[in-house]
């Protein structure tokens, strides 16, 4: 079998990532030649912002544009016995040590302001997010049979919610060598119950807020768009599966999968009729389904009164009172 002579780079740490040539994001994989181990050039390859940028120039195009070289795409290599190294795992002490300090977690504090303190407590602990060093948040993989596969280290604003900087591994911060990286869905370990109905995210901040929002699902996440395809969604047959994609192109492209699937697999519509803009998603959802909320409250009600009167938060204070209805 011929080998492909060229493919993106794989994720060593950020070190592995360039700007993208349009929107100018440190989220660029440039594709690798395996005959030279360099790269074909500094704008070939792919922005891992599927939604936000969507560049992606491939060999093809680099090729067409400078011209062919006689087997630029294959090379043959001799047969040989293949030895399958077996994915690598962390202690699990490493990860149950992290599921605490969430008032030190931007992530967990920015949640406690849309949903009750105690029920965010409660899932974050139920899908293995961690805290990190500097208020991060870390989403483990968990397999069924209890493997720690790595964690994904994450930093978000805790006003908005959004991804700040960029993404690192639990098995790159610790330095862990000859780390055989073999991921999981983001919440693996539930799929241990085959009478739940499944839900499937791009993100795993999505998933929590699924499993906050629409908790009769086992909520799982892929890690992007292009994480999903037939074989991990056939892996799920035994399942009732329902796909959550963010609005627009991943809803086009996770539909022409859920048809080509070995079962009936369910596509969820809602945010395809919401006037959410392109490549938004469940997060995006439910902080505008809790603002609208909160908008039509007695609360925030008196907060616009307070705005206007500076002297009617310390009367309030003064005389213990509030909003009835």
């Amino acid at each position: 079998m011929p080998d492909i002579r060229y493919s993106l780079e794989k994720y060593k740490g950020r070190s592995t990532r360039y700007h993208c040539p349009k929107c100018h994001q440190r989220t660029f994989t440039r594709y690798v030649d395996h005959q030279t181990n360099k790269y074909l050039s500094n704008y070939t390859g792919r922005c891992n912002r599927v939604e936000k940028c969507a560049y992606h120039f491939t060999p093809k195009m680099y090729f067409e544009k400078n011209g062919y070289e006689p087997d630029d795409y294959y090379t043959l290599t001799p047969k040989s016995k293949t030895i399958v190294k077996p994915p690598s795992c962390i202690d699990p002490k490493l990860m149950l040590t992290s599921l605490t300090n969430y008032h030190q977690n931007n992530f967990a504090i920015g949640l406690s302001k849309l949903f009750p303190e105690h029920m965010v407590w409660e899932v974050l602990q139920r899908y293995y997010v961690g805290t990190a060093k500097g208020n991060k948040t870390i989403f483990w993989q968990v397999n069924r049979v209890g493997q720690v596969r790595t964690g994904k280290v994450m930093q978000y604003d805790v006003h908005t919610l959004k991804r700040n900087g960029y993404i690192n591994w639990v098995h790159h911060i610790i330095k862990q060598k000859d780390f055989n990286l073999k991921q999981v869905f983001f919440g693996a370990h539930l799929l241990i119950n085959k009478s739940r109905p499944v839900a499937i995210a791009e993100g795993e901040k999505n998933a929590i807020f699924g499993a906050l929002y629409y908790p009769q699902y086992n909520w799982i996440a892929v890690g992007s768009v292009e994480m999903l395809n037939l074989q991990k969604l056939n892996a799920l047959k035994d399942y009732h599966v329902t796909l959550f994609p963010d609005k627009g192109k991943a809803f086009e492209k996770w539909s022409k999968i859920a048809e080509s699937a070995c079962f009936d697999v369910r596509v969820n519509t809602v945010l395809e009729y919401t006037d959410l803009n392109e490549g938004d998603d469940i997060a995006d959802l439910v902080i505008s389904i809790k603002k609208e909320q909160y908008n039509a409250s007695p609360e925030a009600l008196l907060d616009r009164f307070k705005k206007r009167n500076d002297y009617l938060n310390l009367l309030l204070e003064i005389f213990d009172l509030g909003v009835t209805i």
